[in-house]
C-alpha cells in the first residue's frame, strides 16, 4: 500500500512538472483527471438544500429560466444570454449561498457567476471548497466532455489567463494547484 502511495506521489510530481512546461491547459486537464482518483481527504460538506435556496419566488423563477437553458455546465457559459441575465438578476448573497448547495453543478454555476462579478472574496470561497471532491461534467462544445472535481473547476476559474480581477498569477496558481492535488 505504501509503495502505491509513493508511486502515485511520484506520478503527481511528474504531471506537475509537465504543467510547468506546458502552459496551454492540456496538461491541466490531464492533471484534473489524475487527481480525482486520490480521494483520501475529507470532502466538503454542503450546508444548504436547493429547496431552501429557492423559497425566494423571484430567485426560483429566474433560476428555473436559467436552468432550462443550461442543463449542463459548458465552457464559455459566461457568454450565454441566460447566464448573463441570471447573473444580473441574482444578488451576491444568494450566489454565495448557492455555493453551499447540495448539488455540485449549482455550486459551480454560482461560483462562476461570482467570478464574473469580480466578487472580492472569491479566493476565500475557493479555499472553503479546497476539499470539494464531488465530480461534475464540463462540456467543451462541440463534442468534448470532461469529468473533474468541483475544487479544480473553481480553481481553474482563477487561472492566470482568466479575465477575473482576483485571478492568480502563474506562481500562485501552480502553488495552489499543487496544494489542491494533495
Amino acid at each position: 500500500m505504501k509503495s502505491q502511495q509513493i508511486k502515485f506521489s511520484l506520478f503527481k510530481r511528474f504531471i506537475f512538472n509537465i504543467l510547468k512546461i506546458h502552459d496551454q491547459g492540456y496538461g491541466l486537464m490531464i492533471m484534473f483527471l489524475i487527481v480525482s482518483c486520490n480521494g483520501k481527504v475529507e470532502s466538503f460538506k454542503p450546508t444548504v438544500k436547493l429547496d431552501s435556496i429557492l423559497k425566494n419566488k423571484k430567485l426560483n423563477k429566474n433560476f428555473a429560466d436559467f436552468r432550462l437553458d443550461n442543463i449542463y455546465l459548458y465552457s464559455g457559459i459566461e457568454k450565454r444570454e441566460s447566464f448573463i441575465k441570471f447573473s444580473k438578476e441574482t444578488n451576491i448573497d444568494d450566489l454565495v449561498l448557492m455555493t453551499e448547495c447540495e448539488n455540485p453543478i449549482i455550486r459551480c454555476f454560482a461560483y462562476k457567476m461570482l467570478v464574473e462579478k469580480d466578487y472580492s472574496k472569491i479566493r476565500e470561497l475557493l479555499f472553503k471548497h479546497q476539499n470539494d471532491n464531488e465530480t461534475i461534467d464540463v462540456y467543451h462544445p462541440p463534442c468534448t466532455r470532461m469529468n473533474q472535481s468541483v475544487k479544480f473547476y473553481m480553481l481553474q476559474q482563477l487561472e492566470p489567463f482568466s479575465d477575473c480581477k482576483m485571478r492568480f498569477n502563474k506562481g500562485e496558481y501552480n502553488s495552489f494547484l499543487a496544494d489542491f492535488s494533495k
